[in-house]
């Protein structure tokens, strides 16, 4: 990440967004996610779109070139990495505005892959020319830090050996409490991947996801139907969450 963040004099800024930003449903998302500030208005004009991708196509597969970051723009994608005998690891879900492909920012090569949950587009920041912004715009380098930064934490909170029930409720907790810092409808989780993607990424079974889901909207916390979940009841669910592992 050196070559990033190496500090050199800010140049001026453009303020308006790029053409096909105005009018997108999920421009709040990037605004809240920072992309809206007028500091960091020349990382907005490096944007391409790319897409929509289909369920289940690659934006970038493992052992290609890094030549871009990624934010998604509409629908959800899924970054795994494949172990040398074939097993696929689920090692997040990223939601519309939050930005793939940090973590080969110091790589030639990525090594993993990130996956469409459903039709998705994306925009797409060339990495060389982010690069060169935020060697000139320290602002620019201090916000790829901090969504850095919060990713690690992201990962570090949903690692460890936890009760299923645990991993479960830290699971639709995150994903309400990052669409609430998103500006997106919190009630509402669409989960467009399948149970056996969210039992991947928590280290159970299938079975025990569907059977946790199944006790959740029992105990009243949860409607489930086919496009993903409503949480009617998140202060008794984020309280199935020991303390330690809240944000």
């Amino acid at each position: 990440m050196q070559a990033i963040f190496a500090t050199e004099p800010s140049s001026p800024l453009r303020n308006s967004p790029p053409g096909f930003c105005v009018g997108c449903a999920y421009a709040t998302s990037c605004e809240a996610g920072g992309y809206g500030k007028p500091e960091l208005a020349s990382l907005r004009h490096l944007v391409e779109r790319t897409g929509p991708l289909r369920n289940g196509e690659y934006l970038y597969r493992p052992w290609t070139p890094v030549r871009a970051l990624y934010a998604v723009q509409t629908g959800m994608a899924k970054t795994v990495v494949v172990d040398i005998v074939g097993r696929e690891k689920v090692l997040a879900f990223h939601l519309p505005g939050e930005v793939i492909g940090l973590d080969a920012a110091c790589q030639d090569l990525y090594n993993n892959a990130v996956v469409a949950l459903g039709k998705s587009q994306f925009c797409k920041f060339p990495f060389a020319a982010t690069r060169q912004l935020a060697n000139r715009q320290s602002n620019v380098q201090w916000h790829l830090m901090h969504v850095l930064s919060r990713q690690l934490r992201q990962s570090q909170l949903c690692s460890g050996d936890h009760p299923a029930e645990e991993r479960m409720a830290r699971f639709l907790i995150d994903l309400r409490d990052r669409r609430v810092a998103l500006g997106l409808p919190a009630k509402r989780l669409p989960l467009p991947m399948p149970r056996a993607d969210i039992g991947n990424h928590l280290g159970l079974a299938t079975e025990t996801v569907s059977r946790l889901l199944a006790r959740f909207r029992d105990q009243a916390l949860i409607r489930i139907d086919r496009q993903g979940l409503d949480l009617l009841d998140s202060e008794n669910l984020r309280d199935l969450i020991p303390s330690a592992l809240r944000h």
